[in-house]
C-alpha cells in the first residue's frame, strides 16, 4: 500500500480532490489510475496545490481518532468503553496485544493503516515538491520558491516523526529514493532522519534576507512566517527526540541537550488548525464535553488523571459503586475551570468498571479560543506553547539546570492557571512538576501525547497497581506494528505488540 501511495496518492492533491475526505474518520489514499504526480506537474504554478494536500493527508493521519482516541484510551488519559476506533480493545484491562492482521474489521485496522498512509502520502508530496523544485520548476520568485521547499522540508519531517513516534519501524524516503529497493529503519533512525529535514526546513527558512509567508491552502487557518516556520519546525524536532523513548533507560539516554537547543527556539504561540466542517478536523470533537447533549456520551477523563487532582479519589474502579465522595477536591484550580463533574456514567458495566468516571474535560466550553469543538467550529491546539515550554523545562532539568528549569515551571501554567505553590529551585520536585503540567495542562492537545509520556517517564505498571502519573500498563503495545496490509505486499510476516506475552509492548509477537 506504501508503494502505491508513493507514487499515486499526491495527484489527488493536484486535482483538488479533497471530496476523498468527507466526512469520516478513515483516510483512503489510493488511486490507482492516476498517473505519477511527477510526469504530470506542468509549471511551478502546480506545486502549492500539491503541497497543501500533503498537509492534509498528514494532518487526517495523525490527528483523527485513529490513532488519537484510541492511543488516549491505551495510556490511561482519557476513558471510553464504546467500540469505535478500536477503543474498546485498546482498553482492556488486563491489556490484549495488538492483533495486525487485515481480517479485523477497518474499525480496527485504521489505528495502524491511517497514520501509516496519512504520513506517506505526506512524504510522497513533499518529495515530488522537492524534486520538482530541483529539476527546475519555480513559481517565478525565489522567496516564493523557498517557502515552498522549507514548507516540503517540514512536511516530510512531520511524516517521518510521526512513523518514528508511532511505528516500530517503518521506511525512510527522500526525492531520490529508489522505490524498488525500500528496507525498514528502526524508529530511532526515522526519527533522526525527521530530525535532519527539521534542521534543513529552519536553515532554508532562515538562510537569507528573504522573508515570505506560507501558502493559506496549506494548513486551514493557519499561516506561518519564514521565522515562524522554523519555530514551528524547532519544537517538532523538540517533541520527537523527547518523546521517541520507549522506556525509562531510552529516555535517559536522550540527546537533552538537544531537546533544550530546540525547545529553546520554538514556537511563540499556538499551532491550532482551524476545524472547518469539512476536511479539517480530529479527534477532539470525541474527547471533550458537548458531543451527544449536555453530560457528553464520549470520553470521560481517566480515574489516573482524577487521582492526580486528588490522591483520596481511586485510580480505578473496580466495582460499579462509586467513591465516596464522587466529587473530588484539589488546590489546582483546573480541576473546575477545565473539567466537569458528571452524576452518572453511561457507559456498559459488562465492559469494565475501569472505564467509569465522573468528569469530562470540558476546557472547550470554557476556554473556547483554546480548544474549538473539533469538528466544525475552533481551533484544534496540535502544539501548544505551553507543551514546548515544558519540554524545554524537562531538558534544562535533566542537564542538571534545575533552578532554570523551575523559573520554567513557576512562570508558567502551574502557578497562573492552577494556582498552584511555586516549586523549588532544586530537588525531584521540579520533575514531578513537569510531568504533572504534562499531563493535566497538555491533555487533549497533541495526538497521543500522553502514550509517549507514559512510556518513557515511568516503568510499566501493572493493572491491578495504577498511580496517577506512572508508566503505561503492562501488556500496552509500547509502538505500533507496520500494518498487515504493508507486510503482505512484500511478502513479509506479520506480527503485533503487547498483551500477556509482552508485558513491556516491546517484543515483536
Amino acid at each position: 500500500m506504501m508503494r502505491y501511495i508513493v507514487n499515486k496518492v499526491t495527484t489527488i492533491a493536484l486535482m483538488a480532490f479533497f471530496t476523498l475526505f468527507l466526512g469520516c474518520d478513515s483516510l483512503d489514499t489510493e488511486n490507482l489510475n492516476n498517473p505519477d504526480t511527477r510526469k504530470v506537474l506542468a509549471t511551478g504554478n502546480d506545486l502549492p496545490g500539491i503541497l497543501s494536500g500533503g498537509f492534509l493527508s498528514w494532518w487526517q493521519g495523525v490527528h483523527q481518532s485513529h490513532p488519537g482516541m484510541t492511543l488516549g484510551v491505551a495510556s490511561d488519559a482519557i476513558s471510553c468503553s464504546w467500540g469505535n476506533f478500536g477503543m474498546r480493545r485498546m482498553s482492556w484491562e488486563p491489556r490484549q496485544s495488538y492483533n495486525n492482521s487485515t481480517s479485523e474489521t477497518p474499525d480496527y485496522t485504521q489505528v495502524v493503516t491511517d497514520p501509516w498512509n496519512g504520513c506517506y502520502a505526506a512524504i510522497s508530496t513533499s518529495n515530488d515538491v522537492i524534486a520538482a523544485l530541483n529539476s527546475g520548476l519555480s513559481l517565478g520568485d525565489k522567496s516564493q520558491d523557498k517557502m515552498l521547499l522549507s514548507s516540503a522540508l517540514l512536511l516530510r519531517g512531520l511524516g517521518l516523526g510521526y512513523l518514528g513516534l508511532l511505528f516500530d519501524q517503518a521506511y525512510i524516503t527522500d526525492e531520490n529514493t529508489d522505490l524498488d529497493n525500500l528496507v525498514f529503519s528502526e524508529y530511532n533512525d526515522v526519527i533522526a532522519a525527521a530530525v535532519v529535514d527539521l534542521e534543513t526546513a529552519i536553515a532554508v527558512a532562515t538562510e537569507d534576507d528573504l522573508s515570505f509567508s506560507t501558502d493559506a491552502a496549506f494548513i486551514n487557518g493557519v499561516t506561518l512566517t519564514n521565522d515562524e516556520l522554523a519555530a514551528l519546525a524547532s519544537s517538532y524536532a523538540a517533541r520527537f527526540i523527547a518523546q521517541a523513548p520507549r522506556t525509562v533507560g531510552e529516555n535517559n539516554a536522550a540527546d537533552w541537550a538537544a531537546v533544550e537547543a530546540f525547545a529553546s527556539k520554538g514556537i511563540r504561540r499556538n499551532f491550532s488548525p482551524i476545524a472547518d466542517g469539512n476536511v479539517w478536523f480530529g479527534y477532539w470533537r470525541y474527547a471533550h464535553i458537548g458531543t451527544g447533549g449536555p453530560n457528553g456520551s464520549w470520553a470521560r477523563l481517566d480515574q489516573r488523571l482524577v487521582n492526580a487532582f486528588d490522591n483520596s479519589q481511586p485510580t480505578t474502579y473496580t466495582q460499579e459503586a462509586p467513591p465516596n465522595p464522587k466529587v473530588a477536591f484539589s488546590p489546582d484550580a483546573r480541576l473546575t475551570s477545565d473539567f466537569t463533574f458528571v452524576e452518572g456514567n453511561n457507559f456498559r458495566p459488562e465492559r469494565g468498571f475501569w472505564h467509569f468516571s465522573h468528569y469530562k474535560h470540558s476546557r472547550n466550553l470554557s476556554e473556547s479560543s483554546y480548544i474549538g469543538d473539533g469538528i466544525s467550529n475552533g481551533p484544534m491546539p496540535a502544539f501548544t506553547t505551553t507543551d514546548n515550554e515544558l519540554l524545554l523545562a524537562e531538558a534544562l532539568y535533566r542537564n542538571g539546570k534545575e533552578a532554570d528549569a523551575a523559573a520554567i515551571v513557576n512562570a508558567g501554567t502551574r502557578v497562573t492557571r492552577g494556582k498552584l505553590s511555586s516549586v523549588p529551585t532544586s530537588g525531584p520536585e521540579i520533575l514531578e512538576a513537569i510531568i504533572y503540567e504534562r499531563f493535566i495542562e497538555t491533555l487533549n492537545t497533541g495526538p497521543s501525547g500522553h502514550f509517549f509520556d507514559r512510556r518513557r517517564i515511568a516503568d510499566r505498571v501493572k493493572t491491578g497497581a495504577l498511580d496517577a502519573l506512572g508508566g503505561l500498563q503492562e501488556g500496552t503495545p509500547a509502538h505500533l506494528p507496520v500494518p498487515a496490509q504493508e507486510l503482505e505486499l512484500i511478502n513479509a510476516p506479520t506480527y503485533n505488540f503487547g498483551g500477556d506475552s509482552d508485558p513491556t509492548g516491546l517484543e515483536r509477537q
